[in-house]
């Protein structure tokens, strides 16, 4: 079982955040994988404990997932974390509690898998919304933690920039099985923190309404739009639709 992480512009950042939380699990350093551009490898190579590998990739989200997925080999365990996440927690009587260990879930997760496919787990942390079930249905698995058999032909297909997790979710139900724990979250800093895979492409309403609009019409049978006003303003996703059946 292999740890990726990919990261930009966050040599300064990912120690105190994603590789000090997977050194909390005892997670041995030489496996884990931080995936870099060529031009600030070196930044990375001086911040970084010597034993973890700093692997130079692409830039860009859909470009450094697809690297990574060619890097290692086809099958393979690997477990995808962003480089700002802080602490994995689980549902415990409707409250969260920081996850006891990493290996039991992930050994749970491809376990479940048998062989093939992708787990998840739930998009936010907040207890209300979330349960104690797994489900086993189509169901959004956000690419801040994903772990999953490398599937090199879904990891290299990735068309969308902003939309890219929804893809993958996707594919990953039609082509092979997808799950997701619905009482695991993150804490992860992905709007507060400088740099970061985001900052690759614009992600502005209108930039992402286009986005979501293309992939409606590609998918609708699959999905519908969530297009609302927040407190922080307006902002549109795609939503799966509940209970589907592969054809």
């Amino acid at each position: 079982m292999k740890f990726v992480i990919p990261s930009l512009a966050r040599y300064s950042i990912i120690n105190n955040k994603t590789l000090k939380l997977l050194n909390n699990y005892n997670v041995p350093k030489k496996d884990i994988y931080v995936f870099v551009v060529e031009e600030e490898a070196e930044l990375y190579r001086e911040q970084i404990d010597p034993e973890i590998n700093i692997v130079t990739g692409k830039k860009g989200i859909a470009e450094q997932r697809a690297f990574i997925s060619n890097y290692f080999n086809e099958g393979e365990k690997l477990v995808s974390l962003d480089d700002d996440i802080s602490k994995i927690y689980e549902l415990h009587n409707n409250k969260l509690i920081e996850l006891d260990s990493i290996y039991k879930l992930c050994d749970k997760a491809f376990t479940l898998l048998n062989g093939q496919g992708m787990a998840g787990v739930y998009p936010t942390d907040n207890p209300y919304y979330m349960s104690h079930n797994i489900s086993t249905d189509l169901k959004f698995c956000i690419g801040q933690m994903r772990m999953f058999y490398n599937t090199q032909a879904i990891e290299n297909s990735r068309t969308y920039k902003l939309l890219e997790d929804y893809e993958t979710s996707l594919k990953y139900w039609l082509e092979k099985k997808i799950i997701r724990f619905n009482n695991i979250c993150l804490k992860a800093d992905f709007n507060k923190l400088a740099g970061g895979l985001k900052t690759t492409c614009n992600r502005d309403y209108n930039t992402k309404a286009l986005e979501v609009d293309k992939f409606y019409n590609e998918n609708k049978v699959y999905c519908f739009v969530s297009d609302r006003l927040t407190k922080a303003g307006r902002k549109i996703d795609i939503r799966f639709k509940n209970k589907l059946k592969k054809k």
